[in-house]
């Protein structure tokens, strides 16, 4: 590197160190404070850097080497530039460009041609900022003293909304939209706003608008902490930052509220005493109603329009756009900032479609911000179908205001409809119903894997209709958790309500975060809205939601991501947070709310493909939306439990030096696919087909064993050794109609292959042939070709929901899930060979004794251990050869070879396969 080329690097860095972009000539964007360099003057000449604001020329910087004095020859040719501007160039001084600046890289020498044109230049410690110089030379700009951004500490999302923010501001634009996905940093984004337009812009008081109160504590509290500023200074330090909760709050220079109490010191009323708890609960209540009210301001208005300079309204509640609209009119000349990671029609409209950041929940699960959700659906026949209450049931009524109770016996049967349940009708059976078939649930189906310890089960927000259903609850909880614990009685915090009822919200809420003991929060809507607590793993819906953005901020208090370390330290049992569960009691997820992504969310009770089991359907060209999803979710998942992992971190580091990149660049490339449309471009038809351009989403992987072994062993990760109507359950996972359609549909598949599919032919004919290993394969593949939901666990469970006479067993989700064997009795059951449909598995240790005991005859001990040995490969993967059992067990082929003799010992293994697996 020259001397010139290394002054020029120290340079650059020191402008922009004060907030300048450097850029060259033909890179020059109108509206930045640049530094142009090599920038075109007068006579031909060059100077070195030529700064601007608000497209002014500001400043000169002549540039030289390290061992140049910066002397009076290096003067006079900055002050030429300075007096030589293009005619083209806009400036702030007719023919003058006002500050000059010498530098070498060691020195920064400075003169202002305005103040004191022939005075000595001084010497300064930095360079000066775009904010800085406009002070200088006395004049001002709305957006032009806005430094450069740097980029470090920010989410790629926010950087990107903050650039464009400030864009659209400079182009004119008064309302700006932020679609950011829940957990993706929607406050700090605020923060980052409120203070560069504080700081650098004369707006001179921001309105934060939050949709609750519980908001707003932690708004302050961010914002307060606040510290990307020029000196690191916390932001409280700088600015009054005030929650609306007097009159006087209003003068804050940032000043953070809901509409309603912004409303009330806008009209001159006095701000509410009812707690803010119980006022989020009743603006969450009339939010959920269909109402055509709509405020008006009247004339005797307390606050001038101009008050604000700019709004920032937190996750654009409806409020907003209907009942509250006038309010947000009224300050007409402010800039509105709105944030939301559900936008809706209104959103758009009022925004006028001014976008300047798109981050979506499926973005910010590839990124690693949150995790993917799984539905698990429970339901009984009161939440179905209503209930009644018979004529003579002893009935207690309970006053809500007073809370006064009287006992009655009923003297006619009073029927009641699902929308009564838990409002006006408390049936606690059904609540009890729906909590045992959550907690069964637990570990048989959604944390299988997990050791069963009923005082750490996951994290649970259950959200109830109002406080007193939620009462119910909690004492619903007590009651079907309490065999599990000594004497019956569930530990004192392992469940809690967080209610406007219960006390200290804020407190409950950090115990939820932080406590071991608090296992289960009840809530009706406290928690509903931008709480962070990220160990959360499951929700529980127990009351139905009509208002898309509520429902997706309620069942998005799970999705965060949480380190495998933090996790255990509240969940001891726990591995790793993958995923979270929404257990739906009430049919919420049925409802068409959401905006539709493409993110895995099976349906209840389906059996994801493993990552191993997926890699190999992949290598094998099964490339389908739904497997190149899947993938794109383990990659991220794996690659967020590695970053920064003190202790395992250097796996990541080893994958990405290894194989040139990292589980994450897989998890992009599929969702830049989605995202650009070439999934929809290039459709999957079938393996057969030319899948080339998906294949190259994900090649770098699939074309290496190494990695793809890695990154199985990233994903199993590593250890350092240191009630009178009583309700019943209809089903918990699938809807009967959903099975019905399912096993129709299923059942077509088997009749219209039963010629073309070996294992199905030999069944459907009940041919006497040994249905083998191979044949499984092909059978399992060919389902699953057909239908990614012909799983094994997806079959047996739908024919289980239909089952009303007990021909159908459970199926072992820990042991017996993935033996390929149950594939035949399944279709045994399909095409009526058998009128039950039960594991292969089960029993067979009596049909292999039967086996040994055959024909009277005589196998040894060690005979009888290796033929057991092999019956457990027959009984879960159908028959195999002599051949097939070498390369599966070269050991227990050696023995087998050697005690019985190849031929002796192949013939066996055939004996052994028709008695296990005869279909006759």
């Amino acid at each position: 590197m020259l001397p010139e080329e290394r002054a020029r690097e120290k340079i650059d860095k020191q402008l922009i160190n004060a907030g300048w972009d450097i850029v060259s000539r033909n890179e020059y964007v109108p509206k930045s404070a640049s530094a142009v360099k090599e920038a075109l003057m007068q006579g031909n000449t060059e100077s070195d850097y030529l700064l601007f604001v608000d497209n002014k020329a500001i400043a000169v910087v002549e540039a030289k080497r390290e061992e140049n004095p910066l002397g009076e020859e290096v003067e006079k040719q900055a002050e030429d530039y300075a007096r030589s501007p293009q005619h083209w160039y806009g400036l702030w001084y007719s023919d003058l460009i006002p500050l000059v600046y010498m530098a070498n890289g060691k020195k920064i020498y400075f003169k202002n041609m305005l103040t004191d044109p022939e005075g000595d230049y001084v010497e300064l410690s930095e360079m000066h900022s775009p904010k800085k110089m406009l002070q200088m030379i006395n004049q001002v700009s709305e957006y032009g003293a806005l430094p450069r951004l740097e980029k470090r500490g920010l989410r790629d999302c926010q950087y990107r909304a903050e650039i464009q923010f400030e864009k659209s501001l400079k182009d004119g634009e008064k309302k700006n939209l932020a679609i950011l996905a829940t957990g993706s940093g929607k406050t700090y984004l605020a923060c980052l706003a409120s203070y560069r337009l504080l700081n650098y812009t004369p707006t001179r008081r921001i309105l934060f608008l939050v949709d609750r109160n519980n908001l707003a504590r932690q708004t302050e509290a961010e914002f307060s902490q606040f510290d990307r500023t020029e000196g690191q200074q916390e932001m409280s330090s700088l600015y009054e930052i005030k929650r609306l909760k007097q009159e006087k709050d209003i003068k804050a220079d940032i000043v953070i509220s809901t509409i309603q109490k912004l409303f009330a010191v806008l009209t001159g009323q006095a701000l509410t005493d009812v707690s803010e708890d119980a006022e989020d609960e009743n603006t969450t209540a009339d939010e959920e109603k269909v109402t055509k009210e709509v405020i008006t301001l009247g004339d005797d208005l307390k606050l001038p329009p101009d008050y604000f300079q700019l709004i920032i309204v937190d996750e654009c509640h409806r409020s907003i756009y209907g009942k509250w609209k006038a309010v947000l009119d009224y300050f007409s000349g402010a800039k509105v900032l709105g944030l939301t990671a559900t936008p809706t029609p209104e959103a758009y409209a009022f925004f006028n479609n001014n976008i300047i950041e798109e981050y979506t929940y499926d973005d910010s699960v590839v990124d690693g911000v949150n995790v993917p959700s799984r539905v698990y659906r429970v339901s009984t026949e009161v939440t179905e179908h209503g209930g009644a209450i018979k004529s003579g049931t002893k009935v207690t009524e309970t006053a809500r205001k007073t809370g006064e109770t009287t006992e009655y016996t009923s003297s006619q049967r009073v029927d009641y409809d699902p929308a009564q349940l838990d409002r006006s009708v408390v049936n606690r059976d059904q609540i009890r119903k729906v909590l045992t078939a959550y907690k069964k649930s637990i570990y048989e189906e959604l944390y299988p894997e997990r050791e069963k310890d009923w005082r750490y089960i996951p994290k649970t927000l259950i959200f109830a209709k109002d406080d007193n259903h939620a009462d119910e609850i909690v004492e619903g909880v007590k009651d079907v958790f309490k065999d599990e614990f000594e004497e019956g009685v569930v530990p004192e915090h392992f469940v809690q309500k967080i209610t406007y009822s219960s006390g200290d919200s804020n407190s409950l809420i950090r115990d939820l975060r932080t406590e071991k003991d608090f296992r289960i929060a009840v809530t009706v809507t406290l928690v509903a809205t931008g709480t962070d607590v990220k160990p959360l793993e499951v929700v529980l819906f127990m009351k139905d939601v009509h208002s898309d953005v509520l429902y997706t901020q309620m069942k998005g208090r799970g999705c965060r991501v949480i380190s495998d370390d933090k996790l255990r330290e509240v969940t001891p049992n726990a591995n790793t947070k993958e995923c979270y569960y929404i257990v739906d009691g009430v049919g919420v997820t049925e409802h068409e709310k959401v905006i539709p992504h493409p993110v895995i969310n099976p349906a209840p009770g389906k059996k994801v493909l493993s990552l191993e089991h997926l890699l190999e359907h992949l290598a094998h060209n099964e490339l389908s939306d739904e497997n190149l999803w899947l993938l794109r979710d383990y990659c991220s998942t794996i690659n967020r439990r590695y970053e920064d992992n003190p202790l395992f971190g250097r796996h990541l580091d080893y994958f990405i030096t290894t194989y040139g990149f990292a589980p994450r660049t897989i998890a992009g490339n599929i969702q830049a696919a989605t995202d650009q449309g070439i999934l929809i471009e290039h459709q999957y038809i079938d393996p057969s087909h030319d899948n080339s351009r998906r294949m190259a989403l994900i090649y770098s992987l699939i074309s290496s064993i190494p990695a793809r072994k890695k990154l199985l062993e990233m994903q199993r990760g590593y250890i350092i050794n240191t009630e009178e109507d009583p309700d019943e359950i209809i089903y918990a996972g699938f809807s009967k109609e959903t099975a019905k359609s399912f096993i129709e549909n299923f059942e077509k598949y088997l009749d219209d292959n039963k010629d073309s599919i070996e294992a199905l032919r030999i069944i459907y004919n009940s041919e006497d042939t040994i249905i083998t290993h191979s044949m499984l394969c092909e059978l399992r593949d060919r389902l699953l070709s057909e239908s990614r939901q012909y799983g094994v666990y997806q079959i047996w469970k739908n024919y289980k929901v239909l089952d009303t006479e007990g021909n159908v067993d459970e199926l072992d989700v820990k042991t017996n899930v993935n033996a390929l064997t149950n594939l035949i009795q399944i279709v045994r059951y399909a095409y009526k060979k058998n009128q039950k449909l039960t594991s292969l598995i089960k029993g067979y240790a009596n049909r292999f004794s039967l086996y040994c005991g055959q024909h009277q005859r005589v196998l040894s001990k060690e005979q009888v251990e290796i033929m057991r040995q092999v019956a457990e490969f027959i009984i879960n993967d159908g028959a195999i050869s002599v051949q097939e059992l070498n390369e599966i067990d070269t050991d227990l082929w050696r023995k087998g070879v050697t005690t019985f003799g190849a031929k002796v010992l192949a013939s066996e293994m055939q004996s052994l396969s028709r008695f296990l697996l005869r279909v006759a």
